[in-house]
């Protein structure tokens, strides 16, 4: 399944404008999780050099991607935020956490300049999974102008990263593009099951001291 789309993608790039593949393939892109983070900017970068393609176009093409990009994290935001409103109340019990707890966590992300800088450097690591930044961003429901603003110049810069490497076109681009994917891959096994353990650490801890306290403590 993912290699057809993969290959998909690869032929969208042939068939359609350089703008409409990253557009297209940014979103695409973040809703699908597995698809390597650096392919659509990469090929991108490629298919610009190929077609001799000016660096100013080149910046052009990075923010239509980093927008596009944006609007498909934005989708995870609102399940982690619908998530939260479904599962919190029903089963926030049984670890301890009720849904005032994630509320009032939430509410020190008001959108300060440090909320944005935090976020804007996770997007702009190049190795850093996506999807589930968003889900937390959603569930905390954190700051909407923080998220998307953030995300989107945080992204901008890493998207630059990505073309940037397909457009100089070094012998060893195909190899570090798919290092970069393996370890995005890694990480996103090691935040879930960090989470995992997180639930399963307040669900032992519920009657002993209240697992939310410390949460509602943390950043009084």
């Amino acid at each position: 399944m993912l290699e057809h789309l993969l290959t998909w993608m690869t032929q969208l790039a042939d068939s359609v404008s350089l703008p409409v593949f990253v557009i297209v393939g940014g979103i695409v892109e973040e809703i699908v999780a597995p698809i390597p983070s650096p392919l659509v900017n990469a090929l991108a970068g490629s298919i610009a050099k190929a077609q001799k393609l000016g660096v100013p176009f080149l910046l052009w093409l990075n923010l239509l991607s980093a927008v596009s990009k944006t609007a498909g994290t934005w989708i995870f935001y609102v399940v982690g935020d619908k998530l939260e409103d479904a599962v919190v109340p029903r089963f926030g019990k049984y670890i301890g956490v009720t849904h005032n707890d994630l509320e009032h966590f939430g509410e020190h992300f008001k959108g300060t300049s440090k909320d944005d800088i935090i976020l804007l450097i996770l997007r702009a690591i190049p190795a850093m999974p996506s999807t589930p930044i968003s889900l937390i961003c959603g569930i905390l429901k954190i700051n909407m102008r923080t998220f998307l603003v953030s995300t989107c110049a945080g992204f901008y810069l890493r998207n630059l990263f990505f073309m940037a490497i397909g457009y100089s076109g070094f012998a060893a681009a195909d190899a570090l593009i798919e290092g970069f994917g393996t370890i995005e891959s890694v990480l996103t096994i090691v935040m879930v099951l960090t989470g995992v353990a997180f639930v399963t650490w307040l669900y032992w801890m519920r009657g002993r001291v209240h697992p939310g306290t410390w949460l509602r403590k943390l950043y009084k």
